[in-house]
């Protein structure tokens, strides 16, 4: 009865921490059915492409196209953005540590990947070290912590806490130095299966945590 009592308060608090933040944990687009998920270059620049075919999964596994052109103006830096309420809110609530994904390059030379949140005047936290995703015509998984050793401030005065804590934009992006802003380069590359998850420490953390409960549940079958 204790244990049934213990695991219906942990649900119930986290059905009101998902009710109350977005994104939800484990959360994934998958660019399935043509979609874009509210996924813009914003502008003038075009917006990413959903390709049909050829994802991490092989044929008919979709994903999206990310193009940059270079030189200057709209479209010339090599980055996506999303506003939409999926990728902003509170991800410290919702117990987002960490975000992963499937990257692969279509240029002819490496691209340093980061991602890039903005939150309350202004601020921005990017990754403090880069994805380095080979020029290999390969699928490539990375993760992205959002933790204090993870993510660099790169403009703005709040601290990573209260940026986690109301996300207005994320962001995907190519750039060998810690900025918010795409590197001007004529590139492209593909993203799919972006997930919202704990970081593998929280994880490994929490699943310690209930190896007690686990225990004691057998023992008293």
């Amino acid at each position: 009865m204790r244990i049934g009592l213990i695991s219906a308060a942990v649900l119930a608090c986290g059905v009101a921490s998902a009710a109350a933040a977005s994104p939800i944990l484990n959360q994934v687009n998958n660019f399935s059915a043509g979609a874009t998920s509210n996924w813009s270059n914003g502008g003038n620049a075009a917006d990413p492409v959903n390709v049909s075919t050829g994802g991490p999964a092989g044929a008919n596994d979709s994903f999206l196209r990310v193009n940059a052109n270079g030189g200057g103006g709209p479209g010339s830096r090599l980055v996506t953005y999303n506003r939409g309420s999926q990728w902003t809110g509170n991800f410290s609530a919702a117990g987002v540590t960490a975000v992963s994904m499937d990257l692969k390059n279509f240029g002819s030379s490496p691209l340093s990947m980061r991602i890039g949140l903005e939150g309350p005047n202004s601020t921005w936290y990017v990754s403090s070290q880069p994805f380095t995703l080979a020029a290999d015509n390969a699928w490539h998984t990375a993760t992205f912590p959002l933790t204090i050793a993870g993510m660099t401030n790169a403009g703005g005065s709040a601290t990573l806490g209260s940026v986690l804590g109301q996300v207005s934009e994320f962001r995907i992006l190519d750039n060998p130095s810690v900025d918010y802003h795409g590197a001007l380069i004529s590139s492209s590359f593909g993203v799919d299966n972006v997930r919202a998850v704990p970081e593998p420490a929280s994880a490994a953390v929490l699943a310690a945590a209930l190896l007690p409960l686990m225990g004691r549940r057998r023992a008293a079958v």
